[in-house]
């Protein structure tokens, strides 16, 4: 399923800013809104709308529609999501966000060449947070959250189908008119390159899961079929927060599996969260998720949960992905 053919878009064609964005610099965007129904909760609500404002920032701030994009032969080119991360605090977390909250959103965009990009968001409750610089320096986004605050950040990398009507063999595909020579560099200690490299040879996003940790449970398993229904977004192709969800549903199957109760899982405040994707998949494609349950032996109780998503017949990596996971909250807010 793809869109009907359109025009390459030039430069400047980027969608026009609402009332609710503007635009602060070359590379930053602000925008505010009020959180619904519909972008918050414990599913992967709110994780998909961080996705729609990165494609809405890499539009404004590169001058192209990003919705509409065409590669140089003409086909969809689509800013798939590499690699995502969400940092909060026991205080302010991913089910943080309740009907009716004002936020306050700062996205900044880096360059890494005409065929990738890396956006960074600051995401504030206006009640909660305190005052903040207007300005998203590395190292402030890079340090410990602010009371009130999640700090999200993904990277992206435009992509073709190689088949029509499949959502295997995806390759670059950069769209004419992507403008990125204005974009700032991010300072190589904090590239996403080093933490997606290590999830892909370690399976997990710990530095050193062997002497950091203590394994508490592993090979841990559950499966799930693509389902046409739920996991693909408008294009086919399998929705990057879809993943989100196949990951939790098989981290509620290792929980139960280790006799802990649903409400306790639902009450977990997971203050850090880093998946990388590898593949997508077609409808009716079997998966394979691989929990493993490790606790930290030094510093904040808290458990390190991993899930390694695979192609259950070709045994192909699909995504890795890491949760931190306190296990004293009431302890520390």
């Amino acid at each position: 399923m793809t869109p009907a053919p359109a025009p390459v878009p030039a430069a400047g064609d980027a969608l026009p800013p609402g009332p609710d964005r503007e635009r602060v610099d070359a590379a930053t965007v602000r925008r505010r809104r009020v959180v619904t129904p519909g972008m918050c909760g414990p599913s992967a609500l709110l994780l998909g709308r961080i996705g729609d404002w990165t494609w809405e920032t890499v539009a404004d701030v590169c001058e192209l529609d990003v919705l509409r994009a065409r590669n140089e032969s003409g086909d969809p080119a689509y800013l798939s999501f590499f690699y995502y991360r969400v940092r909060g605090s026991l205080g302010y977390h991913l089910r943080s966000p309740g009907f009716g909250d004002r936020l306050d959103i700062l996205s900044r965009v880096f360059g890494f060449g005409s065929e990738s990009v890396h956006t960074v968001h600051r995401i504030s409750d206006a009640s909660r947070a305190p005052a903040l610089p207007p300005a998203l320096e590395p190292d402030d986004f890079y340090a410990p959250p602010p009371p009130g605050c999640l700090h999200a950040e993904t990277f992206n990398r435009w992509v073709s189908r190689g088949r029509a009507g499949s959502n295997r063999g995806l390759h670059r595909a950069s769209p004419p008119g992507f403008r990125h020579g204005h974009l700032p560099r991010l300072p190589e200690r904090y590239s996403p390159r080093l933490a997606y490299g290590r999830a892909r040879s370690l399976l997990t996003f710990l530095d050193d899961p062997e002497r950091s940790c203590r394994v508490v449970a592993e090979d841990l398993t559950a499966t799930h079929t693509i389902d046409p229904v739920s996991d693909l977004n408008g294009v086919g192709l399998v929705y990057f927060a879809a993943y989100f969800t196949i990951v939790d549903r098989a981290l509620l199957a290792g929980w139960r599996a280790l006799g802990r109760a649903e409400p306790d899982f639902l009450a977990r405040a997971v203050t850090d969260q880093q998946i990388c994707y590898l593949g997508n998949a077609d409808p009716g494609t079997r998966l394979e998720t691989a929990v493993r349950v490790r606790a930290a032996v030094s510093g904040p109780p808290a458990e390190v949960w991993d899930a390694v998503v695979r192609d259950a017949g070709s045994r192909e990596l699909i995504a890795v992905c890491t949760q931190l996971v306190p296990t004293n909250p009431q302890e520390e807010r």
